[in-house]
């Protein structure tokens, strides 16, 4: 009878323990975009990003730091390309950030950036010619194909694990005559919330941004 009520009790006592743990296997940081219904593509949902701090900590200390500003709330779909990319960017300055970060990408001579632009990867728009220029804008590949072209070129900040879907059905939208690769229905952000897994990420070393406002790269 004993020997077997004893396994039977430690059993029990590993369930209870084990119930009480958290996975802490990953601590990457997630943020959630939520979209807004209400605009002219009635596209909502959300969609979600898990970000890469040990791939371009600066980069992702920066994004952090716009998500808890704000600055993500209400943010434009800027650009789509079809079954390719989505864009959320502030060609127009509303946003007013002053603020641009060094690229943390190969060709910037960053090498511990090593994350490939596959379907889902999140990366940080430039002004042409300028690897130091992100200002938030931010882009989403939709094609494994764009690795071939964009890997350490471009700063990947993380990738979307949630969502994919919804970002696919953006790319899709027609475009305007005026300026080809913006969506004639607009698409716009509701909210942007991070979760930190309990850590405390640094404010980002920033540099004074270069361009001025009514920048347009088409």
């Amino acid at each position: 009878m004993k020997l077997r009520t004893i396994p039977a009790l430690l059993v029990l006592i590993l369930l209870i323990a084990s119930a009480g743990c958290t996975d802490m296997s990953n601590r990457n940081p997630i943020v959630t975009f939520t979209l807004d219904p209400d605009v002219s593509s009635h596209i909502g949902g959300t969609f979600v990003v898990e970000l890469f701090p040990d791939k371009a900590p600066n980069s992702v200390n920066y994004f952090i730091d716009l998500v808890v500003n704000g600055y993500y709330n209400k943010f434009n779909v800027s650009q789509v390309h079809e079954d390719s990319m989505v864009v959320f960017g502030d060609p127009w300055y509303k946003g007013g950030n002053n603020r641009v970060i060094k690229g943390e990408f190969a060709d910037n001579g960053f090498t511990q950036n090593d994350v490939d632009f596959v379907r889902g990867t999140v990366g940080l728009a430039l002004d042409e010619g300028d690897p130091d220029s992100n200002y938030g804008d931010f882009f989403i590949v939709l094609d494994d194909a764009a690795k071939d072209s964009m890997n350490g070129k471009f700063c990947a900040i993380g990738r979307v694990t949630e969502g994919l879907e919804i970002l696919d059905e953006i790319s899709r939208l027609q475009t305007t005559s005026s300026l080809k690769y913006q969506p004639y229905a607009s698409v716009r952000t509701l909210t942007a919330t991070v979760e930190l897994k309990g850590r405390v990420y640094p404010t980002a070393e920033t540099l004074e941004r270069k361009n001025k406002p009514g920048y347009w790269d088409e």
